[in-house]
């Protein structure tokens, strides 16, 4: 299984979330202009091969058209879930259609053995499927509440919390950067005090 220590090796800051949630992380929201982390020469390949282990056997990677359509399309319905805004509807038009196609269905392997079959002419629409999917779950099914924006104002990614205290996208990255942060801000404040009391 592909860990978060793979992703931020290829430089990606976040990695093992949800597959439509890790697609829509590759666009940093909170520069001007937003941040393409699939941006350059085999950036969306890579990204691709680091997700590999999660998609089905038949699947392949996607050209960057379809990659980049869908992923606008998760950024839009993911950001606005989040704001607990009503869902822009040709966004989750675009999703619902990359979910559509490459439908499944079940294939009885024995007693207690089940194993769902992709059925899509291009191997490429299978991997496109099983990502608009597993938005499609999170936001339609009960743990919709867990999706977050990472705390840290500095950063743009979403998460969905296992864990009730889970603040950052990051610990090892958003989590250090506020902590390091509020210890400065301590320190210059610390520094300030006792001028102050100089001129009283």
């Amino acid at each position: 299984m592909t860990s978060l220590a793979d992703f931020q090796a290829a430089g990606f800051p976040v990695g093992g979330e949800l597959l439509g949630l890790d697609l829509a992380d590759t666009l940093v929201t909170v520069t001007d202009p937003p941040t393409d982390l699939l941006a350059g020469p085999g950036r969306l390949d890579a990204w691709w091969r680091l997700q590999a282990d999660r998609l089905p056997a038949e699947a392949s990677a996607p050209a960057s058209g379809p990659t980049f359509a869908l992923r606008e399309a998760l950024r839009s319905v993911l950001d606005a879930a989040v704001a607990g805004a009503p869902l822009p509807a040709d966004a989750a038009a675009t999703v619902n259609r990359f979910a559509a196609g490459a439908p499944t269905s079940p294939a009885l392997l024995g007693v207690g053995r089940l194993e769902l079959r992709w059925h899509a002419s291009r191997p490429a629409a299978i991997a496109l499927a099983v990502t608009a999917t597993s938005v499609i779950e999170l936001l339609g099914g009960s743990h919709a509440e867990r999706l977050r924006r990472c705390a840290n104002p500095a950063c743009s990614m979403l998460f969905v919390s296992t864990d009730a205290r889970r603040r950052f996208c990051t610990q090892n990255v958003c989590g250090n950067r506020v902590r390091v942060a509020r210890f400065h801000q301590r320190q210059r404040a610390a520094a300030r005090q006792p001028a102050a009391r100089a001129t009283d």
